[in-house]
């Protein structure tokens, strides 16, 4: 979906927003379409507890599938988002690149899910919460004047991190949870995501590069999508732990 900045700012602005997800057909359609030049897909979708996207996903393979029998659609639940999930989906169209089977297609894309982290600094839980899916979240912090949460997403759940009092001390508490998985002797790809903070994104990604474990780094703005969801001023980390080849 994109969508020029300004149209952003101003549905950030909105009290509510309509998170509707695409229907079933929408997939079908999609799944049929990439099925003219292939006989296997495999979707890798955010993360199933904040979005219905899973569900909605395989009702619209099921859909596929009755109009197309040979089709075969997986779809994989990446338990992240962000460049989290963009790692699951590029572990698994690496597999698929090297001719390997459907199956070691799928492995690979589990093992990627099982070896992704991510790490959000938020300027607020209220844009979260427009969604109504982060009352565990928003228990947590969303009574708080001034602070900055950042949360962690790994293992499928979301994890509150810290309560910070401004953007210096977030970045600090990402970079500490970047070392407590370089520390473990992890050979780490990660990717720097932001919304509307180029500037401190570039300096994380200098800092980045001066940690022991981390090797390719990535930078990477929120798409519009996730600008809306997650709101603005967002600075966060993906980190995965790529198998030895």
């Amino acid at each position: 979906l994109a969508l020029p900045q300004a149209a952003v700012r101003r549905l950030q602005e909105e009290p509510a927003i309509d998170t509707t997800p695409w229907p079933p057909e929408h997939y079908c359609r999609t799944y049929l379409k990439l099925g003219q030049t292939a006989d296997h897909i495999v979707h890798v979708v955010a993360f199933s507890r904040f979005t219905s996207t899973l569900e909605l996903a395989r009702m619209g393979a099921a859909m596929a599938r009755e109009q197309e029998p040979r089709l075969s659609v997986e779809i994989v639940d990446s338990g992240a988002t962000g460049m989290a999930q963009g790692f699951v989906a590029m572990a698994a169209a690496r597999k698929a690149a090297s001719g390997a089977g459907i199956d070691s297609v799928l492995l690979s894309a589990e093992q990627a899910r099982n070896s992704v982290w991510s790490v959000f600094a938020l300027q607020s839980l209220a844009y979260l919460a427009r969604t109504g899916r982060v009352g565990r979240l928003y228990g947590w912090a969303g009574s708080l004047l001034k602070v900055t949460p950042v949360v962690g997403l790994f293992d499928g759940k979301e994890h509150p991190l810290a309560l910070t009092r401004s953007a210096a001390q977030a970045a600090r508490r990402i970079l500490s949870f970047v070392d407590d998985h370089t520390r473990a002797g992890i050979s780490l790809q990660a990717a720097v995501m932001h919304s509307g903070r180029a500037d401190d994104a570039a300096a994380l990604v200098e800092a980045l590069a001066h940690r022991s474990g981390v090797g390719r780094c990535y930078s990477v703005e929120f798409t519009p999508v996730m600008q809306l969801v997650a709101g603005p001023g967002v600075l966060g980390v993906a980190l995965y732990a790529e198998p030895d080849r």
